[in-house]
């Protein structure tokens, strides 16, 4: 009997154990994390929280765009990405299997390089003018184009003859876009005086400075504001004081129904779409890509003028902007070529002459005729040659 007993309840323990032990399993099993299902073919890797008014954030309406035009492809992006962790995000994103990655911060084009070379079957593309290999594309635009055409319309649309300019800092890309807007706002008003007034932020995104930046521009008699900022703050005050206005990066007419003329944008969309197709399509390569403004106005090339009505921007005003895109796309033509005067009034290149390659991007650090603020470099030697055809006195 005692025996039999012993039996039963070295049996009773036994099942104990056992089943103790298939419920810890159990509990280890649920624990672990699930192996995500990845199903997206596009990923995007963002140096910021695409939330905020940033650079991020025009790529995410790219992708965005992307999304509704291909509702069947998948896309996927990781946002605040540090520098030093670029290369394992990328890394990662590669071995999730993702056919074609954008790396939309120039500052990761060499973390970028060095994954591709690992995963040759894989597409990158890397925002900014870096390196090209095998399987690593570059894309820009040429920005300073879309604002060269916005010019056309704040020179017509000024009264008082004072353009404002709200700019985060003097950087190689926005005294580019300055000279750019200046020029053509000069060169549609010939022989009036006509000057584009500089006020610095300090920020890309600071709501508070911009909004006391176009402020004080209009107080100093500015009857259109231009911003080179992410904020729409710039167009609120438009807005609230009844002047004109022209955004920057997406269309910020929400902001602005009655004083946003348009808005000078990046429309990354439409060069997503075009790429991805090219990939789905087998045809994609690698190139370096720079694209012009669009021959023709909105949704056509990878910078533009956000869509306007005529309300806006009267009827009569668009042959000039309409010329000189025509002109850009089919010949040798640009925006920046001569004749160019500096801020001091020297001419330093002569009409028909063009500025060595890469020279606006590299060393273009001084202000053109018309502006009125404090560059942190100086213009070339003045030049002889013919500068403008019309003389004014």
């Amino acid at each position: 009997m005692m025996t039999a007993m012993k039996g039963r309840m070295y049996l009773i323990t036994v099942l104990l154990v056992v089943s103790l032990i298939l419920a810890a399993c159990s509990e280890s099993a649920s624990s672990a994390p699930a192996v995500e299902e990845v199903t997206s073919q596009v990923a995007f890797v963002y140096s910021e929280n695409v939330e905020e008014y940033n650079w991020s954030h025009l790529h995410e309406i790219g992708r965005q765009y992307l999304d509704e035009q291909l509702p069947d492809l998948g896309t996927k992006y990781v946002e605040a990405v540090e520098a030093e962790d670029a290369e394992d995000v990328i890394r990662k994103l590669a071995e999730e299997g993702h056919k074609l990655i954008f790396v939309t911060a120039a500052e990761f084009g060499d973390a970028a390089i060095k994954v591709a070379e690992d995963f040759p079957d894989t597409y990158f593309e890397v925002y900014g003018r870096g390196e090209v290999t095998e399987n690593v594309a570059t894309y820009d635009g040429r920005m300073y184009q879309a604002f060269y055409v916005a010019g056309g319309y704040t020179g017509e649309m000024t009264v008082s003859g004072v353009i404002g300019f709200i700019a985060p800092e003097p950087t190689l890309e926005v005294i580019r876009h300055i000279n750019a807007i200046a020029a053509s706002s000069l060169l549609v008003r010939t022989c009036e005086d006509i000057s584009l007034h500089i006020r610095w932020t300090g920020s890309w995104n600071d709501p508070e400075a911009e909004r006391a930046a176009a402020l004080e521009l209009i107080d100093l008699g500015a009857d259109v504001l231009v911003q080179h900022t992410y904020s729409p703050e710039a167009q609120k005050v438009a807005e609230e004081k009844g002047i004109r206005s022209m955004g920057y990066g997406f269309d910020m007419r929400e902001f602005a129904p009655n004083a946003n003329m348009s808005s000078i944008i990046w429309q990354w969309g439409w060069y997503y779409l075009r790429r991805v197709n090219d990939m789905l399509e087998d045809k994609w390569k690698a190139k370096a890509y720079d694209g012009k403004v669009s021959t023709k106005a909105h949704g056509r090339g990878i910078v533009d003028l956000a869509a306007y009505n005529y309300d806006q921007i009267p009827h009569i005003m668009e042959a000039p902007p309409l010329k000189w895109r025509i002109t850009w796309n089919e010949t040798v033509k640009d925006a920046l070529d001569g004749p160019i005067y500096a801020q001091n009034g020297d001419l330093v290149l002569a009409k028909g002459d063009k500025f060595p390659k890469d020279y606006i991007y590299t060393d273009m650090d001084w202000f053109v005729q018309g502006v009125v603020g404090e560059a942190p470099g100086d213009p070339p030697e003045k030049v002889e040659g013919r500068g403008m055809d019309v003389q004014c006195r």
